[in-house]
């Protein structure tokens, strides 16, 4: 035997240290699933609480997107937790047999094995549309008021969209102006905004008549020709100004999100509804 050749007793008492370790590990990994399980049924709670209080809002749509975070940490630690088990089992199998270990060749196969098949989703939930805006009230000499606002669309789906399309839709009809970075096809080449500014156009050839008949604002970007899984797209920093006048009583501006993939379309999950006295 050689002398750099570590004796069977050594072997052992390296092994037995490893499974120390690996013990550790998986107490850990199981603390760090408890408290992983305990934040997500808190969570659970309040994202119940927030649906039946405000079915409609921001604040279900942002718990959701936390929700399906926290639940993609548990899935992480569970299959590491299974890693640091069955790693652990193999060691004790190997120092029960007082046989050497090669340790990376025991983890390469326990990571073969706990490497699940990625879940397939495609599912309308998964893809979250929603508007981000503020009101601006007049001043009493003014007869307009003013909304700002954005709308996100995020990709939850485990596929690619292709050629997004957004539908923003006022009623009353012709009852205000929606302005934003949008540009007229026809007017791309000529116009004097710079083309790093111009983000959206129209998508409808008719699109002013669209608007007027209709109330619909039909856009697509003019770069972002598809919608990567976990990526967001951005209609930001829009403005609508509503005349205000004995006749308004009400404005509502809702959204719709479509692809190749949906053309159906998917509603947006919240809308922006004014009620005048």
């Amino acid at each position: 035997m050689s002398r750099n050749s570590p004796s069977p007793k050594d072997d052992l008492t390296q092994l037995k240290q490893k499974l120390i370790h690996y013990k550790s590990e998986i107490r850990h990994v199981q603390n760090q699933l408890k408290s992983y399980e305990r934040a997500l049924e808190r969570e659970k709670e309040n994202t119940s609480f927030w649906k039946k209080k405000h079915a409609e809002t921001l604040s279900t749509s942002e718990k959701e997107v936390e929700i399906e975070g926290l639940e993609r940490e548990l899935d992480l630690l569970r299959n590491e937790l299974s890693e640091q088990k069955i790693i652990a089992e193999a060691f004790r199998e190997k120092a029960s047999r007082k046989q050497p270990v090669i340790e990376e060749k025991i983890v390469e196969k326990i990571i073969e094995k706990v490497v699940e098949k990625p879940v397939e989703r495609f599912e309308k939930s998964d893809i979250l549309c929603f508007f981000q805006h503020s009101i601006l009230l007049p001043e009493q000499s003014e007869r307009e008021l003013m909304i700002f606002g954005n709308v996100i669309i995020q990709n939850q789906t485990s596929s690619t969209l292709h050629s997004p399309v957004l539908c923003l839709k006022m009623k009353p009809v012709a009852s205000s102006t929606l302005s934003g970075k949008i540009v007229d096809e026809k007017s791309i080449e000529a116009s004097s905004i710079p083309s790093s500014s111009l983000e959206w156009r129209y998508a409808h050839p008719k699109w002013n008549e669209k608007i007027q008949h209709d109330g619909e604002y039909w856009i697509k970007p003019i770069k972002q020709t598809s919608l990567k899984p976990k990526d967001k797209l951005l209609f930001d920093s829009f403005q609508v100004v509503i005349p205000l006048s004995s006749d308004t009583t009400s404005f509502i501006l809702e959204g719709f999100f479509y692809s190749e993939e949906w053309q159906e379309g998917i509603p947006f999950l919240n809308k922006v509804v004014l009620n005048f006295p």
